[in-house]
C-alpha cells in the first residue's frame, strides 16, 4: 500500500491545478459516518463527500442492489425501453412533492440535471431568460454556471447565457438592510418583482431556478413563507419554478425534498449527489403538462440513467423512506442545540442556522458589524481535521462552516464533534 505522501506527490505531479484540496488527507475506506485514512486514522465525517453519502458509507442495501445489477447489465442506451429507468421514474413520481411531478429525464450530475431543466422550460415557454438568486450555486456547466449567483466562481468565463438575478433570502445578512422577516414584508420578494418588471419583463423569463436551501451560498434557510410569496409573483407572470434539490433533497432536512417545508409544489425539480449515494446520477422531474410540448430526441444523455446508478437510487429511496428521516429530525435538532450552546459561549459565532442535518456555523470577527471571519473559518477547518473531524467551508465570504453529514450520524459522534468544536473555538479566540 502506498503512503499518503506518495499519493499526494503523485497527485501534485499528474492532476490539474484546478483541483482544490483542503488538507493532506487521503481517504482509504469508510463505513456509516466514519472515514478511515490510508494511514489508518478514523475521522467523524460531517461532510459526506459534499452532501452525497446520505444513507451512509458502505450502505449494505445499496451495495446489494448494485451488486445484483452488475451481474445482469451495467448500462445500455436509452434508445431502448429499460426496466430500471422506468421503475425508478415511477418511484420518483410517487415520492415527488404532492406526487405532482410525473415525467423524469436522467443524466449524470446535478449540473446536467439543471441544464436539462433549463432546456426544458425554455422549450416549453419559448422565453429567452432564466431568473436565479444571488449566492446560488447550480453547477459548473455553461447555463448552470450562468445562473450561479457567486461572482468568485465566474471570473474570466463570460459572457454568459441570459440570466437575471434577484436578491437572496439571506436574513442574517439581508441584502436590502432589513432586520427581520416577516416584519420586512418579504422585501426581497417585492424586489424580485421589480427585477421582472424593470430588467426584461415577465414575458421574457421562462423560469426561476432556485435552491430551497442555499448550500454553497452559506447554508441559508429562507423563511418558511418565502416560497409561497415567490410563487405568487411567478404565477402572476406565468413563470415556471425549478427547485434545485441537489443538496437540500434526499432526506437531508428531515423531509425527502427541501421544498416540502414550504408548502409549494414546483413545476420542475432537479436532484443528484445523494440520490444514488455517490454513483453518478442526475434527475430532472417535471409536471405532466410540460411534457406535451416536447419532442422525442430533443434532449439526450449517453450515460444518463446508468443501470448501476438507478439500482443504487432505488435502494437509497427505500432506505430514506424506512424511518431514517425521523432520525434526521431528532439528531438535527439535537446537533443544532449543541451548536447554539457554543454560540452562547463564543462571540466569534455570529449565527447558527439550518434544519435537519443541513447546518451552518457562520464565523464573524465581531457580532454587531458581522464582519466575516474568513481566516478563522479556514483555521477552524484545519483544526477540525487535526482533531479527526471532517467539515466543509462555504459562503460567498468563505466564513461558514458547513455540516452535511451522512444521515446515519450517531448521537455519540455529534457529542464528540461538538466537544471538539468547543476546543477549537477556545484556541482560535484565545489568540
Amino acid at each position: 500500500m502506498k503512503s499518503s505522501k506518495e499519493i499526494i506527490d503523485l497527485s501534485e505531479r499528474y492532476l490539474s491545478r484546478m483541483y482544490k484540496h483542503y488538507y493532506p488527507f487521503v481517504p482509504d475506506r469508510a463505513i456509516d459516518d466514519t472515514v478511515y485514512s490510508i494511514d489508518g486514522d478514523a475521522y467523524i465525517d460531517l461532510y459526506a463527500g459534499v452532501s452525497i453519502v446520505n444513507v451512509g458509507w458502505s450502505n449494505q442495501r445499496v451495495i446489494r442492489a448494485v451488486e445484483a445489477q452488475m451481474h445482469k447489465l451495467f448500462h445500455t442506451s436509452s434508445l431502448y425501453y429499460l426496466e430500471y429507468t422506468a421503475k425508478l421514474a415511477k418511484k420518483l413520481s410517487e415520492l415527488s412533492p404532492g406526487g405532482a411531478l410525473t415525467k423524469t429525464f436522467f443524466t449524470n450530475s446535478g449540473s446536467e440535471a439543471n441544464e436539462t431543466a433549463i432546456s426544458l422550460v425554455k422549450r416549453v415557454k419559448k422565453r429567452p431568460y432564466i431568473m436565479a438568486l444571488h449566492r446560488s450555486f447550480h453547477g459548473r456547466t455553461f447555463y448552470a454556471m450562468s445562473a450561479l449567483g457567486q461572482s468568485n466562481w465566474k471570473v474570466g468565463l463570460g459572457p454568459f447565457a441570459p440570466v437575471v438575478f434577484a436578491p437572496d433570502p439571506y436574513c442574517y445578512r439581508c441584502p436590502l438592510g432589513h432586520k427581520s422577516c416577516p416584519e420586512c414584508g418579504f422585501a426581497c420578494v417585492k424586489y424580485m418583482e421589480d427585477v421582472i418588471k424593470c430588467e426584461v419583463g415577465g414575458d421574457s423569463i421562462s423560469a426561476l431556478l432556485a435552491e430551497p436551501m442555499l448550500a454553497n451560498g452559506g447554508m441559508i434557510v429562507p423563511p418558511f413563507d418565502y416560497f409561497k410569496e415567490v410563487k405568487q409573483v411567478l404565477d402572476k407572470y406565468s413563470i415556471l419554478f425549478i427547485a434545485d434539490e441537489v443538496q437540500s433533497g434526499n432526506g437531508r432536512t428531515g423531509k425527502l425534498w427541501g421544498i416540502e417545508h414550504y408548502g409549494v409544489i414546483p413545476d420542475v425539480m432537479t436532484t443528484s449527489k445523494a440520490i444514488a449515494n455517490g454513483l453518478p446520477l442526475g434527475v430532472t422531474i417535471y409536471r405532466e403538462e410540460l411534457d406535451s410540448t416536447l419532442r422525442p430526441g430533443e434532449h439526450y444523455s449517453t450515460l444518463g440513467g446508468n443501470a448501476l446508478a438507478c439500482a443504487a437510487a432505488e435502494a437509497v429511496l427505500e432506505e430514506l423512506t424506512s424511518g431514517l428521516m425521523d432520525k434526521v429530525k431528532e439528531n438535527g435538532s439535537y446537533f443544532k442545540r449543541r451548536l447554539e450552546s457554543l454560540k452562547d459561549k463564543y462571540e466569534i459565532i455570529g449565527d447558527v442556522r439550518g434544519i435537519g442535518l443541513f447546518l451552518g456555523i457562520e464565523l464573524v470577527k465581531e457580532r454587531s458589524a458581522k464582519l466575516p471571519a474568513k481566516e478563522e473559518a479556514v483555521r477552524f477547518l484545519q483544526e477540525a481535521w487535526k482533531k479527526k473531524i471532517l467539515v466543509g467551508l462555504g459562503g460567498l465570504e468563505g466564513n461558514v462552516i458547513r455540516i452535511e453529514p451522512p444521515l446515519v450520524l450517531t448521537r455519540e459522534h455529534i457529542d464528540i464533534a461538538a466537544d471538539r468544536f468547543d476546543e477549537i473555538l477556545k484556541n482560535i479566540t484565545a489568540q
